[in-house]
């Protein structure tokens, strides 16, 4: 399954064809196509996804399909990559824990998000990036960050393409989640 799927596919038949079935009254014309999500509410809805899965570390086989709705092609890519990767790592290292299998990989904190929010976005024809306000925890102990997620639009669907860290904190997550999964 990718976002691709998701998009219904409109089929526009041959003219002979439709002018031979169609009633002698004009047909009303078909609905619009729906506008794409916007690049906030595709952001927002990952992470719902995301949280609900629980997922710590690169998300699993069982779990790609889930996030194959939301990711571009490349930044799938790079997931089974890095899986393919941890899986050699765990065949020649099997008494040592492999690289990837722990912390929330699509935020700077390790533990994840509990809360977040689209804090602004700038969008133009092909490209978004969305800044979110991320939170963990209550209270005064709460940690509290910035994360900016980049969109594509592929296909009329906005993808995630990549995700720049913001935490500031020793051992946040640092750069973007790419370069992370190239490691």
């Amino acid at each position: 399954f990718s976002h691709k799927s998701a998009k219904a596919d409109a089929v526009q038949p041959d003219a002979a064809v439709a002018e031979a079935a169609a009633p002698a009254e004009a047909a009303p014309a078909p609905a619009p196509a729906p506008a794409a999500q916007s690049p906030e509410a595709a952001v927002v809805d990952f992470l719902t996804m995301h949280q609900r899965l629980g997922n710590s570390g690169l998300p699993d086989a069982g779990s790609m399909s889930a996030y194959n709705a939301f990711l571009c092609p490349s930044l799938a890519d790079a997931l089974r990559g890095a899986r393919v990767r941890q899986e050699q790592f765990k065949a020649s290292h099997p008494d040592e824990k492999p690289p990837l299998v722990e912390g929330d990989l699509f935020s700077s904190l390790f533990e994840g998000p509990d809360s977040y929010s689209a804090a602004g976005s700038t969008v133009d024809a092909t490209h978004a990036t969305v800044k979110m306000d991320l939170r963990h925890g209550e209270g005064a102990a709460a940690t509290s960050w910035q994360d900016t997620m980049l969109l594509d639009l592929d296909d009329g669907i906005w993808c995630i393409r990549d995700v720049e860290y913001g935490g500031k904190w020793p051992f946040a997550n640092r750069g973007r989640l790419s370069d992370t999964l190239r490691q």
